[in-house]
């Protein structure tokens, strides 16, 4: 890497014409005897103290550079190329808080983008630990390069090789590696590269997987809404239940910047004293990727998956989606989207027992009974197809935190769906948000949450409880409504490489002017999760 030559502007005194040019000439040995003699002479000119700072960086004395610059700073606090070079200095004496205030502070001062800056910004985020600081990271490195590759390279793309292997990116890790190895053959950096290429292995088919197992309480198993009686064979509507969920992929094909990958998964739950609630859902999934620039990914996917309670058929469901994924330098990433799905459920309700139409009464007397003329069955017909679109945006806050790293993300998404039957119809509208942070002895933990609104297209085919055997309720009038809120903490330590262990708490609050729709739950959990190689598209 080399150092942008500095003040280049007419000099007072020639002797600091001639040290300015042993300086850029790289002369250092001929020129610090004679910056030692100004900055003797000229005690209130910074100058020759920024240009001793340079000589003693390029030579790897970095206490000393930083005495220089310090002096140099006293002398004139807004010179964003002291400060720059100060938190250059800073940073290979690992004084890593006080670079990035030195670094931010001379990027505001010198109010341009310069690849010295980005460079050091992406060093600094490779310093955490996590793998979303190493791809920002990463990145920024990438963006010095495009910015000015002779003033940074082959520095800047050896590191972001390493921060996009250590952020679980082989294939891009594998391209600025092989950058190194290219444009600078027989240099210790081509050395080193070569060592990680080898390292990585051969690019091409990579196998990745999951396997998530563990227990919850879940204070509303049924989803009962207030005032809703429990089905005769349901005791209660809390249970304790066995999760678990495993998944398996695998990159198929890979060529330029085209990449095809697929994967299968299996979950499923198992009840403690509700048996018929117990699931297995296994499903299957494909993706494509384009890779538009390093920062920048089309990705298409496409998934079903068949569900089954208590042995019994009970849904198909398929989707398809398109995303765009942008990796800012700056700002984290940015994915938007579009999806399309398709239900098909194979358990129906039945159709309830109609009123006299002359009397409003019911026959036999001992039921409740509906509307005449209303086909319960047709209207709560859950089939049909829906639509989405949204974005999501994450992004590791740029403070320093002694842990690791701090992550946020929020998001919204619109639906549309649309039924065969009339009761399950409708538009929503959701806002989510989340932070992820490290906390000390490598423990991480995560809260999320939501909030949506789901206006229905009709009134509910529903009656609010309680109903009379012998009458016919009555129903209301007004359009289905319902806002769901959500909120999620979950604290997370690694055991080992592989295995990972977590407990979470869950709380959803489904406010509805329907009462059978109306409840909130609580959910409890201890889980384990192994894993086994990786994936981008994961």
């Amino acid at each position: 890497m080399s150092l942008s030559p500095a003040f280049a502007e007419t000099h007072d005194d020639p002797r600091k014409a001639q040290a300015h040019r042993l300086v850029v000439e790289g002369r250092c040995a001929a020129a610090l005897e004679l910056l030692a003699k100004l900055v003797h002479d000229l005690p209130a000119d910074p100058k020759p103290l920024f240009w001793t700072a340079q000589c003693e960086v390029e030579s790897g004395d970095y206490a000393a550079a930083q005495s220089a610059l310090d002096a140099a700073i006293a002398l004139d606090p807004n010179d964003g190329e002291s400060r720059l070079l100060l938190a250059i200095a800073l940073y290979h004496q690992e004084e890593f808080a006080r670079s990035s205030d030195e670094l931010e502070t001379a990027a505001r001062l010198l109010g341009e983008e310069r690849a010295e800056i980005d460079l050091y910004r992406g060093l600094l985020l490779l310093t955490k630990t996590d793998a979303g600081a190493a791809r920002s990271g990463a990145a920024w490195l990438e963006h010095a390069r495009a910015l000015d590759q002779r003033a940074v390279e082959p520095m800047a793309s050896f590191y972001a090789g390493l921060g996009w292997s250590t952020g679980r990116d082989d294939d891009r890790a594998r391209a600025a590696l092989e950058r190194v190895v290219n444009e600078w053959p027989g240099t210790d950096w081509a050395q080193q590269a070569q060592h990680m290429l080898d390292r990585l292995g051969p690019g091409g088919r990579r196998v990745w997987g999951s396997l998530r197992a563990g227990f919850e309480y879940d204070s509303n198993a049924v989803l009962q809404g207030q005032g809703s009686a429990l089905p005769q064979e349901i005791s209660s509507q809390r249970d304790i239940r066995g999760v678990w969920q495993g998944q398996v992929g695998s990159e198929l094909l890979r060529r330029g910047d085209w990449s095809i990958g697929a994967s299968a998964s299996y979950s499923g739950s198992v009840y403690r004293d509700i048996g018929s609630f117990d699931t297995q859902f296994p499903g299957g999934a494909f993706w494509i990727d384009r890779r538009l620039d390093e920062a920048t990914t089309l990705r298409f996917v496409g998934d079903t998956a068949y569900a089954f309670v208590d042995y019994d058929d009970f849904l198909w469901t398929s989707r398809a989606s398109l995303s765009a994924i942008h990796q800012w330098t700056r700002f984290g990433t940015t994915e938007v989207f579009a999806r399309y799905w398709h239900d098909d459920y194979f358990v129906h309700s039945d159709d309830v027992l109609g009123a006299n139409p002359a009397t409003g009464t019911c026959f036999p007397t001992d039921v409740a009974c509906g509307p005449p003329g209303l086909d319960e069955r047709r209207a709560r017909n859950r089939d049909g197809d829906g639509v989405a679109a949204g974005f999501l945006q994450t992004a590791v806050l740029p403070i320093e935190w002694p842990y690791g790293s701090i992550t946020v993300r929020g998001g919204y998404q619109f639906d549309s769906f649309d039924t065969r039957g009339t009761e399950y119809s409708y538009h929503a509208h959701t806002l989510a948000g989340g932070v992820r942070i490290d906390l000390p002895w490598r423990f991480a933990l995560s809260a999320d949450g939501s909030f949506s609104w789901r206006p229905y297209d009709h009134p509910t085919t529903f009656p609010d409880p309680p109903i009379f055997g012998g009458i016919e309720y009555t129903l209301s009038p007004h359009d289905r409504n319902e806002t769901t809120g959500i909120a999620a903490v979950t604290l997370e330590r690694p055991i080992t490489d592989w295995l990972l262990g977590s407990i979470g708490w869950r709380y959803e609050r489904n406010s509805s002017n329907s009462q059978v729709f109306d409840y909130d739950r609580t959910i409890l959990g201890a889980y384990l999760t192994a894993t086994f190689g990786h994936s981008s598209a994961q």
